[in-house]
């Protein structure tokens, strides 16, 4: 990051009138960051806070919890810690510099941020038959290193299950990272590596309370499905798929719940819920967690807003002159808007694609909308005079809803509304993708 960044975790016990013990989390970023929300993952349950201006917040969090694994997910970063509650704990981050742990589980904090941890490389450029064999040894080497630490015995204990499921993990980034590293435009492994994801995809009830445990699960099974994708092309069959090995393979009632809620609510975030009615029942029948229940029903209502045909959410946002402008202000045209932040590494190799789009259809009806979600206004307006960004550029305030009516989890995130204001694509294709100047091309040449 190009800025100091500082953070500091301060627990300290505070009794409420019911003898109720808590542990306050003070967290402290740069200044720079005031106003931005954060969160700490534990336990299964999001912690948040907004940051001040001079960019401290405080999360309170019951000492009834046991201590264990936890997630800050901070501005830009994510940062893995032990969290002990009801004990003083610091974690300090500055620009260029270690993360430095102090307090409860400082030995822990280090090992669990150690490069030897966080680096694992079992030979991702290697053909299929060299990897595996040197994966294989990933457990073993994970485990002695661990032996080799004065941690406590019962860290240890706990932390030797979740190393295996580290290293089974790290076995399913190996078709993206090969293809990446040999810079291949595709790359499906063959029948030997899926054989070894399959076998290795055992229960472990004990296991559920690790959150690289209920990954793996959930991604291997993705893997699996999206060698199904593969053979049709189509997301619902991967979905299918999915969710046929969860009825057939899964016995644990905890962890089918778990996965079943896992891949239908991360489906409609990336492809809306046409065709999904079919799988609600599934849905109904594996998901035991009321609450849970109810925030994917209520999640689904809000996705069916932007189901192709629906009249597109209304939108006011101010430009880079400071004019608002109104998503009505383009009808009678086609409106691809692309939905970016300038900390966000994939939205931004996508502009040279998006600009050389808008100069392709430049005398077409159909306007090239960029909407920044930057809370940083300095560094949207730094970008677009860096790169001599020009066109339509909003950007997204604090009190828009923009993000809420689209529902912007994730990005870069495209948009394609028809002429009369309608949604024609809620997940449009990118513009370096080639089927996106094929759709837009086939739009217009049906006027």
């Amino acid at each position: 990051m190009s800025r100091g960044l500082k953070i500091v975790f301060v627990l300290s016990c505070c009794f409420l009138w019911e003898a109720q013990a808590f542990s306050q989390v003070r967290v402290r970023f740069d200044a720079t960051f005031g106003q931005e929300e954060i969160r700490i993952g534990f336990r299964e349950q999001a912690y948040k806070v907004k940051l001040d201006e001079s960019g401290v917040g405080r999360i309170t969090i019951p000492d009834s919890l046991a201590p264990g694994y936890a997630a800050l997910y901070g501005p830009r970063n994510v940062y893995s810690f032990y969290l002990v509650p009801g004990q003083q704990q610091e974690i300090t981050k500055l620009n260029g510099q270690e993360i430095k742990f102090t307090g409860a589980a400082k030995a822990i904090n280090i090992y669990l941020n150690s490069p030897f941890l966080n680096n694992r490389d079992p030979g991702y450029e290697k053909g299929e038959e060299e990897f595996l064999k040197e994966w294989a040894l990933m457990p073993g080497r994970l485990q002695a290193h661990l032996d080799s630490l004065p941690l406590p015995a019962d860290f240890k204990k706990s932390e030797r299950k979740r190393l295996y499921y580290v290293a089974c993990h790290s076995l399913l980034d190996y078709p993206l990272l090969h293809a990446r590293l040999l810079r291949l435009k595709s790359y499906s492994p063959g029948e030997r590596y899926y054989r070894k994801v399959s076998e290795l995809l055992q229960e472990d009830p004990s296991a559920h309370e690790f959150w690289e445990y209920r990954q793996f699960f959930r991604n291997g099974i993705q893997l699996l499905g999206e060698k199904k994708k593969t053979e049709t092309g189509k997301p619902l069959d991967k979905l299918k798929c999915e969710l046929d090995y969860i009825c057939n393979h899964i016995k644990d009632e905890e962890l089918a719940s778990y996965l079943v809620d896992e891949s239908m609510s991360g489906y409609i975030r990336y492809f809306g819920t046409e065709g999904m009615e079919a799988f609600l029942p599934l849905y109904r029948e594996k998901v035991k967690d009321e609450k849970q229940k109810a925030a994917f029903f209520r999640s689904y209502e809000q996705y069916t807003r932007l189901e192709k045909g629906r009249k597109a959410p209304h939108f006011s946002l101010l430009d880079k002159d400071g004019n608002r402008k109104n998503l009505s202000d383009w009808l009678g045209n086609y409106v691809y808007i692309d939905v970016w932040a300038t900390w966000c590494g994939p939205c931004c190799r996508e502009l040279p694609a998006f600009h050389k789009l808008k100069e392709e259809f430049k005398d077409k009806p159909i306007c090239f909308v960029s909407i920044s979600i930057d809370a940083d206004e300095a560094a949207w307006r730094a970008k677009i005079e860096k790169d001599s960004l020009d066109g339509i550029q909003l950007r997204v305030n604090e009190e828009d809803t923009f993000k809420k009516d689209y529902k912007i989890s994730w990005i870069p995130r495209f948009l394609l509304i028809d002429r009369e204001g309608k949604v024609l694509d809620a997940n449009m294709t990118r513009p370096s993708d080639t089927k996106t100047i094929e759709k837009l091309t086939a739009l217009l040449s049906d006027r």
